[in-house]
């Protein structure tokens, strides 16, 4: 092996061992605690050395939150199967499920992508890191878009545009996962997160094939 190569091959071991670190804090304190200091202690560099590999904390948000992505659009791209004949409404139900095992599994990505959403992160981070962002969530929308239309195809779906009807369904699971995420609003509620999560998805698929 060159030194050329063994200098990448230290170079990428360490900016990995970064985001390992990162994410065990993130998840640990919470994003809107946690410092860069932190994360350099953890990683067991100078916060010098983050800095050489990750621009801001925001940044080593975004790089945690594509690699969740990349993860969760293979899930979505599994559940919607392409390549497979199947019934529009059987279809939209195989990519909620995806979304809510995907979910349940990894609940810190989950809160990775709530802190994503909550600060100014556009401005944070550096424009290509937001448009790789950007464009792992677009791909897997377009499943959901996908579904929709395809129903819509099939005459068994009414909607209007599939984009703002995917859009729609969307908003409605993220929100149960996002109420029942918080042991308040589960006692208010009285019901766990699966029951209120096929209701919510029962409902809006009536809605749709209606």
């Amino acid at each position: 092996m060159s030194t050329t190569q063994r200098r990448a091959r230290e170079k990428e071991r360490r900016r990995r061992s970064i985001l390992e670190a990162a994410h065990a804090v993130f998840f640990e304190s919470g994003f809107q605690l946690a410092t860069v200091d932190d994360v350099a202690a953890r990683a067991e560099v100078s916060k010098g050395t983050v800095y050489l590999y990750f621009e801001s904390k925001e940044t080593l948000l975004a790089h945690l939150l594509l690699e969740g992505l990349d993860e969760l659009v293979a899930v979505l791209e599994e559940a919607y199967a392409p390549e497979r004949d199947i019934a529009p409404g059987e279809r939209l139900r195989r990519l909620a499920m995806g979304y809510l095992n995907f979910f349940q599994a990894n609940p810190h990505y989950f809160r990775l992508i709530m802190a994503f959403d909550r600060g100014r992160f556009q401005e944070s981070v550096p424009a290509e890191v937001y448009e790789q962002v950007l464009a792992r969530s677009l791909r897997g929308f377009h499943w959901a878009v996908q579904a929709v239309q395809h129903g819509m195809d099939q005459q068994v779906f009414t909607a209007a545009e599939p984009r703002q009807t995917a859009a729609a369904l969307w908003a409605c699971l993220n929100g149960v996962l996002v109420l029942l995420g918080h042991p308040l609003r589960r006692e208010i509620i009285a019901s766990d997160l699966e029951s209120l999560y096929w209701i919510t998805f029962d409902g809006m698929l009536r809605g749709l094939q209606n």
